[in-house]
């Protein structure tokens, strides 16, 4: 069970439910993180901003992802 109950993006502030939309547009899918995110707005646009930043950084996106993984599996997290 999540820490952070998701919210479904008719359930979210107006802020969140724009950058859900361009998360779900840049993954092609809405991910569970996003919805929990979306709970709120600050952090949310702070995280895609900061994601937005790490496109320019030296690692490819095959290891950020593998990165996010291994983070998730350590943390106990499910995706």
């Amino acid at each position: 069970m999540p820490r952070i109950a998701p919210l479904e993006p008719e359930n979210a502030p107006e802020q969140s439910r724009q950058l859900m939309e361009q998360g779900e547009q840049a993954m092609g899918q809405m991910l569970n993180f996003f919805k929990q995110m979306a709970v709120s707005p600050a952090s949310f646009q702070a995280y895609m901003n900061f994601e937005a930043a790490l496109q320019g950084g030296a690692l490819d996106q095959l290891t950020r992802e593998a990165v996010y993984i291994g983070t998730s599996d350590y943390n106990g997290c499910t995706y």
